[in-house]
């Protein structure tokens, strides 16, 4: 038999998948807290909000960003955000400021230290 090794950090987020899967088959719904883990879109969306918003303006900036997480999203096989495993959500915000990087949108230096956490 294979021996697979995990860190603590990637045995807790298979334990949240697996539950989410749990909660999800038994309830049909997906009941999970708001506050129950980080969202890693969501704290990709606060760090790059004001640089999107200078490269872009008023308008599209927001524009911007809804198409980057849509295009994050379905890349993991999901049409929506609610829809991501915690396991998801961290590949999908990897993936999002990957693009973010291509379309040349830059942190401001202070940011910078907070992205490879």
């Amino acid at each position: 038999m294979n021996q697979v090794t995990l860190t603590a950090e990637q045995l807790e987020m298979l334990k949240a998948d697996i539950k989410a899967q749990v909660i999800r088959e038994l309830t049909g719904q997906d009941v999970r807290s708001v506050q129950e883990r980080p969202k890693p879109l969501l704290d990709l969306w606060r760090k790059y909000r004001k640089p999107l918003f200078e490269k872009y303006g008023v308008g599209t900036y927001a524009q911007v960003w809804e198409c980057i997480r849509k295009l994050a999203t379905i890349r993991t096989g999901h049409r929506y955000v609610r829809d991501l495993l915690p396991s998801e959500e961290a590949e999908a915000a990897e993936f999002a400021r990957k693009l973010l990087e291509l379309m040349g949108v830059e942190l401001e230096d202070g940011d910078d230290a907070d992205r490879d956490e």
